[in-house]
This record gives C-alpha cells, structure tokens and sequence, in this order.
C-alpha cells in the first residue's frame, strides 16, 4: 500500500502539475486542489473551442475537479452537446459519458450516439469482440450511465483471463470495468509501485482504489459477509486505504460494532492509528458515538480510555463531549461509570478545555447535566503542562512572541511591537499550538462586541502585511484559518479572508475536510448552531447562510458519513439538538426530508 512517505513524496511531485490526472491523484490522497484559480485562468484561457474532442473533455472534467460550479454551468451543456456531435471513435465517445457521468447532466439523450456506437460493438456472444481493451472501455462507457450488458458474466471473465498479461493501460481499464461489474478478481496485488507521471500514478492508485473501495465500503456498512470472505480468503484485517485509513478505524467511526470485534477477532490492531489525525481506531467511534464500538475496543485496551490524539489532544470522553447529541451523552455517562473518572475529567484538549470546559463553550446543557460539577484545577494544569510539552515545536521566538500578544487581540500596542520585530516571518508556525499568526488571530473567543472588532482589525493588518489564511496549523485541527474562524464564529473575520482570498481558494478552504474529524467549515458552524445561546444563535445562522452563498457545500460528509444538512436534520430527532434545528434547515435553504428519512 502507499506508506507516509510515499504520500508525502507523491504531494512534492505532484506540485504546480494542473494536469487532470493530478488533480485526481490529489482527490484520492485526500488532498484538495492548491491555487484552484490559477487552474481556472488557465482551463479557460485556452479554452478548446473548435479543438480536438479529448482536449474538451479534459477542460471541463479539469472545472469540475476544481469544484468550478460557476464556470461549468455556461459551458457544460454546449459542452457536452459539441462532444456528442463530433466524437468520432472509442475514446471520445468514451469520454463523452464520462463527462456527463462526473459532471452530471439532466439531459441523458445528448449521449444516444455514445451509446449506439458501444452498442454497435456488441457481439451475440455478449463481449464486444476479442479485443480485452474494447471490452474494458465498452462494458465502462455502458456501465457508468446504467446502461446494462448483454452477458456480464462472459465480460467478466475475459477481462479477468487478460489481466495477467497485461499492460497499465490495459489493466486501468479493465479494473475500471470489473469494478463497475462488482468483481474483484483474486488475487491481485495490490502493492503496485508507483511511476514517475502522473498520468501513470493516476492510474495506479485508481486501481488500488477500486479493488479497495468494496472491503472498505463493508467496513463501514457493517457489510459482515463481505468482510468475512476477505478475511476468510487471507485479506489483511488491517488493510489500509489511500489515506491511511484502516478497516478498523472505517468500521468505528460508523459505529459497526459487529465488524469491529470481526477485525479484532481476525487480529486487527487496535494500536494502528490514522496517521494524519494521530488518531485510534477508538477515538474515532467515539465520534460516532456508539457505546457498544466504544466498549469493544476498550475491551481490548482498556488503557485506550485515557489515550488521545496528539492533534487535537482528544480523549475518547472529549470526543463525546465534542460532539455532544443524545448517543454522545448516554457514552459518557457509561464512560464516566465504568472507568475511573478522575483522569478523563482532569484530561484537557490542546487549547486547555476539560470536558466540562468544552460543554461550558458550546452552550450544551444536556451534556453539562452528566458532568461532575467538581474540579481539581492542579490536576488539570499539570495535565495541560504536560500535554504542551509533549507537542511543542521548534521555538521560533519573533512567530512566539507574536502569537501571544495575539491572545488578547485588544492589546494593539503588544501586537503592533511584534509584528514590527525584525525577522518575523508572518507564514512561519509558532506558538505553543504550531499556528501561523493569522490561525491564532482567530482562536480565541469574544465576550463582547468590543473584542471582536479588535479580532477583526487585527486580521485585517496581519492580511495587509502578507499573511496568508491558507496555510494550516499543526494544532489543534491541523487546519487553515477559515475553518479555524468558522469554527469559533468569527464571521467579520471570514469576511476579511473571502475578500482577500481568490474566490475559489476560498470555497475549497470553506469545503475542506479536515483528517481530525472531516467537518468542513459549513458542518462546524451548523454543528455549533446546533448548541449556540441565544445570543449567537443569529450569528452563527447568518454565517451559515453567507458560506453557501460563498460556496459551501451542504452535502459533504463527515468521517461519520453525516452532512451538514444531514447534521440539521437529525437534529430535529435528537432531544438536545432539537430546540435549533428548524433555524438551522432554514438557514441550509431546505426544510429537510424528515427525521427518518
């Protein structure tokens, strides 16, 4: 599988090529477009007008990578009827349906001649003839706009019998057909180097991705069956994906108990943590929520009870009390009972909240309810004393000094003698959370209107004097400071970045989903909306309003599957999130479907 270091090496090659398989690549490593305005300029400027048909294809697919909703509403449609007019052979028609397969179109009679060319391929014996990569890029083209096969059964198995001779090329687009076929063939190798293009990595993790994709999907749907004949067949039970995710880490963070203790049973380890969120496979059920996947693992390392990821220094109690609904309160009722509640209450996040402090923050009262009302603040100082140590960075003493005046953004006369220090790079981490002084601008929060004028003014200098709100913290989200201010309701300040920031970088910044727990900044302000008092309540409805206005996307999931809008809906089902939830739907721009629907 891709290790660490092969991602980190694929992330440097892969810099500054706008090409569409780089995109892709990015996608699939998890990783969003950087200067997706520069793509822009740059699909557009040379816009294929009259130009060969793969190269249009190739513009508008590059638009939709790039999530370019604007730019591909004028020119989708012409798009796409131009190449259905003059696609000639196997690929452009090809193409053609994988143009309308991603970027969608309700008008599916523009593909009729795409579909008759493939058609008029097919043999009476149900292939489309001896050549395997005739039958790989037919059977895909039908396959991905629904169109069935004659015999899939006798495609199947002449893509599976030319596999073993195969070339890339071929293997890509046979593995692509399988996939769509839903057959896996066994074995595989799934240890594929990676090349040199991108063209030819795409197509390698592409494979990776469909032979993964079914195992994964199980996982995370509980799919028992599915699982076992991987196991049973000798399939590795801590199978890891293209982000570093494992099954077991997939399982928990939908809460599928029974797949968790199948993978446990077949010796997964429950010690393998999510690199890039520093994270076990027990801190993400306890995202979910889910008692009996918490209990299974805590089974086998009941010490995982106090462990935490070293991102955002989260136990498996202040992952509950983050995520605060009605499944999140009965866990830590159940933690608090079963094991000894003194060093999950004195534990803090990186930012110094205890359980109860963090529920305090987030208005959530039926979650405060459950929390033991005393404190040993010795303890918790201890506790916090030592958890900065152990994330605590190379010292950079003109970032530091300015990211703690930045704690009271009032003391301008503090904040303006530490910006003027000679040396200061303003796009250097410091501080004792890792954050670009921008990040730790808007980390804290707001008792009054007057600190948040100040916040905001004090991000306008930092953004006059070159710094930039794109690039990410190491604590305690490993995020940039659009998340970081949409997260804390900041909204005059997210104002400032949309105005300083190219339109679609700040969409993709808006859309980001972060490692720690995959909530973009739209699901983090529905989410605090959710729990907000009355008297942010408006705020944090108008800001989500203003994101989707500015390109945030509802129906993004979270490493639970939920969306935003998914968020708001079950809200209205969920005692403690209920009293907001019609506000929150409203403010989506959707009532909803129901509860249970």
């Amino acid at each position: 599988m891709i290790g660490d270091a092969d991602r980190r090496r694929l992330l440097v090659s892969l810099a500054g090529d706008h090409s569409l398989s780089a995109l892709k690549v990015l996608a699939a490593l998890g990783r969003r477009t950087p200067h997706p305005d520069t793509v822009r300029a740059e699909v557009l400027a040379g816009w294929p007008a009259e130009g060969p048909v793969l190269a249009l294809a190739g513009a508008l697919l590059r638009l939709k990578a790039i999530d370019d909703r604007e730019s591909l509403a004028g020119r989708l449609g012409p798009g796409l009827a131009d190449l259905a007019a003059r696609a000639a052979n196997r690929e452009e028609h090809f193409m053609t349906i994988a143009v309308a397969d991603e970027c969608g179109t309700p008008d599916r009679a523009v593909l009729d001649g795409s579909i008759r060319f493939f058609r008029a391929m097919e043999r009476d014996d149900g292939t489309f003839g001896p050549d395997p990569l005739d039958n790989a890029i037919a059977a895909s083209a039908l396959l991905r706009i629904g169109q069935p096969l004659r015999d899939p059964s006798t495609v199947g198995k002449l893509l599976v019998e030319c596999l073993a001779q195969a070339d890339l090329w071929l293997s890509y687009c046979a593995m692509r057909a399988l996939a769509l076929l839903g057959l896996t063939p066994a074995p595989y190798p799934l240890d594929l180097p990676l090349l040199a293009t991108a063209d030819e990595t795409y197509q390698r993790i592409s494979i990776r991705e469909w032979l993964l994709a079914p195992i994964f999907a199980a996982a995370r749907a509980g799919d028992l069956d599915t699982l076992a004949r991987h196991l049973h067949s000798g399939g590795d039970p801590d199978l890891t994906d293209l982000t570093g995710w494992t099954l077991l880490s997939a399982a928990a963070v939908r809460g599928q108990a029974a797949a968790v203790r199948m993978l446990l049973d077949a010796g997964a380890d429950p010690d393998r943590r999510v690199t890039d969120a520093d994270a076990l496979p027990v801190f993400w059920a306890a995202q979910h929520g889910d008692v009996d996947t918490v209990k299974a693992l805590l089974e086998r390392r009941p010490e995982h009870v106090t462990a935490i990821s070293r991102v955002n220094g989260h136990t498996v109690l202040l992952q509950a009390v983050f995520f605060g609904t009605a499944r999140h309160r009965d866990l830590i009722a159940w933690l608090l009972s079963t094991y000894d509640p003194a060093p999950q209450l004195a534990a803090c996040n990186v930012r110094g909240y205890t359980a109860r402090a963090m529920a305090e923050l987030w208005h959530n009262e039926p979650i405060l309810a459950v929390l033991p009302a005393t404190s040993d603040p010795g303890r918790e100082a201890d506790y916090r004393c030592r958890l900065l140590a152990a994330i605590a960075g190379e010292p950079d003493p003109p970032v530091d000094t300015l990211v703690a005046a930045l704690a009271d953004p009032r003391d301008q006369e503090r904040i303006t003698a530490a910006m003027n220090v000679p040396g200061l790079d303003l796009n250097r981490q410091g501080g004792p959370l890792g954050q670009t002084p921008i990040i730790a601008a808007v980390t804290g929060t707001d008792p009054d209107a007057a600190t948040a004028e100040a916040r905001r003014r004090v991000v306008t200098e930092l953004l006059g004097r070159g710094a930039d709100p794109d690039l990410p913290e190491r604590h305690p989200m490993a995020v940039d400071a659009v998340i970081r201010a949409a997260v804390l309701n900041h909204f005059e300040c997210l104002r400032e970045f949309a105005v300083h920031m190219p339109p679609l970088a700040f969409a993709a910044a808006l859309n980001e989903r972060p490692a720690i727990n995959g909530q973009t900044a739209l699901d983090d302000t529905v989410h605090r909306a959710l729990t907000a008092d009355e008297s942010t309540l408006d705020s944090h409805l108008e800001q989500i309003r203003w994101a989707v206005a500015h390109g945030a996307r509802p129906d993004i999931p979270d490493h639970t599957g939920v969306t935003p809008l998914g968020r708001a809906t079950a809200a209205r089902a969920d005692p403690i999130l209920r009293p907001h939830a019609a506000a929150v739907l409203a403010a989506l721009g959707t009532a909803g479907p129901s509860p249970g629907g």
